[in-house]
């Protein structure tokens, strides 16, 4: 004590009432040295042991805690998307987004009461399921020191930011560069298509179950109707057979019809994507439920979204590999290759914007949809196929949030960056105006359906006498291109036939979608 008390003041006050080694140790229940009353070395070291142990197991668990919480980016992608950016979601063309699941114990069977038919249109409006709603971000996103190592909004959004694009008007990038440039230089015959390395014509990219057949009807619309008013062929004969514009509309990758090596001043590359994990069970329910006469089980459609084959499947469908620019992603290559990437789930806008980066009347883009789940497909030669509804369960939405979009990452890095490259081009079009466009589009196909459905064959369903089947089928000639693809056009241009030489009128004589 006499040593203590020789001690500076401060060193006093500590040693006499509120030594700072004491407090921490002090055990008042056994007395040791007089009247102070301290652990014993073993237990001090044990006490210090459990408090180490203590001060880990709660770090352990703030740690668990962070990252579980970190994870639920995955959970607020649309909102985040939406508070970014009001147009980058995922809803249907008609603005529908109903959720419908089957619990696990009933998959395979039918979906219950419900008599509304989905409207699938090959991928057009459909019934998106909750893990539609979602989005993944790529490896090459980085997260934010600031969110704890997790990826923020920004974060997410960069990329997607980087990746896309305003589609220009065609004919404004290509006087670009050359003054001289026509209009509709896109517009080539099929012996100088066919006759050269370079892909020249009006080219679209059909991937399977993304409103593909859609798709095609559009570009055999514009085919037609563009051939016709530049060259004025016989009113009875369709321009694809007379073969004044060539165009491509099968089924194809971009790589095997050499698109990576088209000619940009001589062609017009289109194609339509779609929300990564419906295309697959689109795919899935059409080629092996509705076409093989299958029932669908949980088990079927899991092991479906796991397989490899698929992964990724529209990104690799529409790539344009080049040997100059091999470091840039399938993504940059898609959307700087294109001229137009439509969006699925908004259709009509997507119509809209490609009428106007072509310079062509709106009339040549209106069609009878070709396929309608609930409906049919095939005929024409073909057998005639009913289309099932597909479904999802809990357990199947579960699996597309988590290990499907992980696996699937450069398909919805596309999906998105076609999303904001849309948005980028209606602002650059001017929003009013494809705002407007986008509800004279909706008048107009109105308009077609009351006064031509009546009139419009399709191919299924065929008529079982042999007689009247063949009436049928010589019918369904007349009325479609081919198969199902783009029927009742010749009605559609009667009954819209005013409108679209007034636009065209306008079209030839203004700067039409300027601003």
């Amino acid at each position: 004590n006499n040593q203590h008390n020789k001690t500076t003041p401060l060193r006093g006050v500590f040693s006499r009432s509120h030594n700072f080694r004491t407090m921490l140790v002090k055990n008042p229940f056994k007395p040791e040295s007089g009247s102070r009353r301290f652990l014993s070395s073993t237990k001090a070291r044990r006490l210090s042991l459990c408090i180490i142990i203590a001060v880990a197991i709660g770090a352990v668990g703030l740690l668990f805690i962070d990252n579980k919480q970190g994870k639920n980016y995955l959970k607020t992608s649309t909102s985040i998307q939406k508070k970014n950016n009001d147009n980058i979601i995922l809803a249907s063309s008609s603005g529908t987004t109903d959720i419908q699941h089957r619990p696990s114990k009933q998959a395979g069977d039918a979906v219950g009461s419900n008599s509304n038919k989905e409207d699938d249109r090959d991928g057009e409006e459909l019934q998106l399921s909750a893990a539609a709603d979602k989005f993944e971000m790529t490896d090459t996103m980085k997260a934010s020191p600031s969110n704890n190592g997790n990826p923020t909004p920004t974060d997410m959004s960069m990329e997607i930011e980087q990746k896309s694009r305003a589609y220009p008007i065609w004919i404004d990038k290509q006087r670009a560069v050359n003054s001289n440039s026509r209009p509709y230089g896109w517009c080539v015959s099929e012996d100088l298509a066919s006759n050269d390395e370079s892909p020249k014509g009006l080219l679209f990219v059909k991937v399977h179950k993304c409103s593909s057949s859609t798709g095609a009807g559009v570009t055999l619309r514009i085919q037609d109707g563009l051939s016709k008013r530049l060259n004025q062929p016989n009113q009875n004969q369709t321009a694809r057979a007379h073969g004044t514009c060539f165009a491509h509309y099968n089924h194809a990758t971009a790589t095997k019809r050499s698109f990576q090596k088209r000619d940009p001043s001589q062609s017009f590359l289109w194609s339509i994507v779609r929300e990564p994990a419906q295309r697959t069970l689109s795919h899935y329910f059409y080629y092996h439920i509705s076409k093989q006469n299958n029932k669908a089980t949980e088990d079927g459609i899991m092991a479906v979204l796991k397989s490899s084959e698929k992964q990724n499947y529209q990104s690799k469908y529409l790539d344009l590999p080049s040997q100059n620019e091999q470091s840039s992603s399938s993504t940059e290559r898609i959307i700087n290759g294109y001229d137009f990437v439509a969006v699925n789930e908004r259709m009509q806008e997507s119509l809209v914007v490609l009428a106007m980066l072509a310079q062509i009347p709106l009339t040549d883009v209106v069609v009878f949809f070709s396929k309608i789940a609930g409906g049919y497909d095939g005929g024409n030669g073909k057998s005639c196929v009913k289309l099932k509804n597909k479904w999802t369960t809990p357990k199947i939405d579960e699996y597309i949030r988590g290990d499907y979009q992980s696996a699937n990452k450069d398909d919805y890095l596309l999906y998105n960056a076609a999303q904001r490259s849309l948005d980028k081009t209606i602002d650059a079009l001017g929003r009013h105006r494809v705002e407007e466009n986008v509800k004279l589009l909706r008048s107009l196909q109105q308009q077609n359906d009351e006064q031509c459905a009546s009139k419009v064959t399709m191919p299924c369903p065929e008529p079982d006498d042999a007689e009247k089947k063949r009436d049928h089928i010589r019918l369904v000639k007349e009325s479609c291109y081919f198969s199902d693809i783009g029927c009742g056009h010749a009605c559609t241009d009667e009954v819209l036939a005013d409108y679209g030489e007034k636009e065209w009128a306008s079209i030839t004589t203004s700067s039409y979608g300027q601003g």
